[in-house]
């Protein structure tokens, strides 16, 4: 079967592989709708509109179509995903929305599921106003598919890493390898994170498509392993063939240095959800950080050298 699909998005990082896995899988008649920057319409299956979400007269020229799915990759904003919707010509079948896993109410507890309370008010300061729109989005979801008639599936991703990442995560540490030979690392730091390696975040997008009991659910994206900054290091270690030292500091010399450091640095801030609900529910798989963060390395070390 040949799935339509409209990817809002689908030309950076989680998007842009996405884009290449659904068009070698050759299930997919994939239309995206961006802003052209990085195109993807070489690929087969693949035809890509330039238009930006937020005009409506270029999202009413798009073909009437039938759409088995949405894939939302880039709604940020509160009334982003009711706009599209009233302006998309043709139906939708599915929505699947990128949210995160930030939208759960703090302090997370370990395993934190998809049964966990969310937010209930915005915090302060740019990350928190980002979070919390996610979470007015998730409902902004709910209330227009259910208006509509179309399925809402939400996927909330911990710290997503990879090849394309354009965010300074893994690829900051990376270029510190490169270029100086050297990683900062918080001894005393106790804080623990977890990770999505992109390609899995991919796959389950892929999975929920044609799933049928994906519909009216939300999944967790976080692989079981849970890291710190000692052994986010040693893994580091451990796939670099470029030979680094390890310069100690403390929490409060990152803060007073203000030392770009990508992962929560206190206990308080831990980032650690289950991923469990996707892997049983419709057979996703993690990658082991270690292979993951090793095709990350290789895809980012010719950047930096």
């Amino acid at each position: 079967m040949s799935y339509k699909v409209l990817a809002v998005g689908g030309s950076y990082f989680l998007g842009r592989v996405f884009t290449t896995l659904a068009s070698r899988s050759g299930d997919f008649d994939l239309a995206l709708i961006n802003r052209g920057r990085y195109s993807m319409s070489h690929l087969s299956g693949v035809t890509e509109y330039r238009c930006d979400r937020h005009n409506a007269i270029c999202l009413s020229t798009l073909p009437v179509v039938d759409y088995d799915a949405v894939v939302d990759l880039c709604a940020y904003s509160p009334g982003d995903i009711s706009f599209l919707l009233d302006h998309l010509p043709g139906s939708v079948k599915k929505y699947i929305f990128i949210s995160t896993a930030d939208v759960y109410q703090r302090p997370y507890s370990p395993g934190t599921n998809e049964d966990s309370p969310l937010q209930s008010s915005p915090g302060s300061g740019p990350a928190a106003e980002y979070t919390f729109n996610k979470r007015m989005l998730e409902d902004e979801l709910l209330r227009q598919c259910s208006t509509r008639g179309i399925e809402p599936v939400i996927l909330r991703p911990s710290f997503i890493y990879g090849p394309y990442n354009y965010a300074p995560r893994e690829s900051w540490f990376i270029q510190q390898i490169i270029r100086r030979g050297e990683i900062p690392v918080p001894t005393d730091s106790k804080s623990s994170f977890q990770f999505v390696y992109v390609k899995d975040a991919a796959e389950a997008i892929i999975k929920c498509i044609g799933a049928e009991n994906a519909a009216g659910e939300a999944y967790n994206l976080s692989a079981p392993e849970i890291l710190t900054y000692n052994s986010f290091a040693d893994v580091l270690g451990a796939v670099s063939d470029v030979s680094f030292s390890i310069r100690g500091v403390t929490v409060e010399q990152v803060l007073r240095e203000n030392i770009p450091l990508p992962f929560p640095l206190v206990p308080e801030d831990n980032e650690l959800f289950s991923g469990k609900k996707i892997t049983a529910s419709l057979g996703l798989t993690y990658t082991p950080f270690k292979d993951g963060l090793e095709k990350t390395f290789l895809a980012f070390k010719p950047v930096y050298m």
